[in-house]
């Protein structure tokens, strides 16, 4: 059986459309498309706030044994796994407006859309260091009586301005080119493990050393 003729594939970045019952959306006087662009919105504000939330609280200091890079990475990329299983869905689950503007270039979603994300996860993002801030004392924020909080990126001492920038840029494209992977026609058949394969992408880049943000 050829390529051509196989199944189109349900692609995790391209959000798909929501089945609802007509007098479900007729009670709230909106029309299915619109209300699939406010579940993709809402999608992608949870899903930053979930990922900011439970992957900084596992780089918050603890008492109980020592704090470890590997833990720091090895959690966000389980969070990252989380969501993109539970949302991937719903709004393609990026994360990160680098996924999504490079989804917009492959003409995935529209420029409307892209924008709408992007304001998703800055608001997620805020949504969720906030509710980590609330919850947990002010000793697990102040990593060492650091200035800065637990979860904040700053360059170690001997990185340049431009060394630094080079590293997030090459890190960062490796994450679109593992992304842009996912929506190849000839991965039709990996789809199902696609949250582990994001999951430990994003646990070792974070070792690398990137921040993505």
């Amino acid at each position: 059986m050829g390529v051509e003729s196989l199944q189109q594939p349900t692609y995790i970045l391209e959000p798909q459309p929501i089945r609802w019952t007509k007098s479900f959306l007729d009670k709230l006087n909106i029309d299915v498309s619109t209300f699939d662009n406010i579940c993709q919105f809402i999608g992608e504000l949870i899903g930053t706030a979930m990922l900011v939330f439970l992957g900084c609280m596992g780089c918050s200091y603890n008492e109980s044994f020592e704090h470890s890079m590997f833990q720091s990475a090895f959690t966000v990329g389980l969070v990252v796994m989380s969501i993109v299983h539970c949302f991937g869905c719903v709004c393609g689950a990026h994360l990160n407006p680098a996924i999504t503007l490079a989804v917009y270039i492959y003409d995935m979603i529209s420029l409307t859309m892209a924008i709408f994300y992007f304001l998703g996860q800055l608001l997620g993002a805020f949504l969720g260091y906030a509710l980590m801030m609330a919850l947990i004392p002010d000793s697990a924020v102040r990593l060492g009586g650091a200035a800065h909080g637990v979860c904040v990126a700053t360059p170690h001492p001997q990185i340049t301005t431009m060394q630094g920038f080079w590293i997030e840029f090459i890190l960062t494209a490796m994450l679109i080119f593992t992304t842009c992977s996912a929506a190849d026609s000839r991965n039709i058949t990996f789809q199902d493990s696609l949250p582990i394969r994001f999951g430990l992408t994003v646990t070792a880049l974070s070792l690398a050393g990137v921040s993505l943000n």
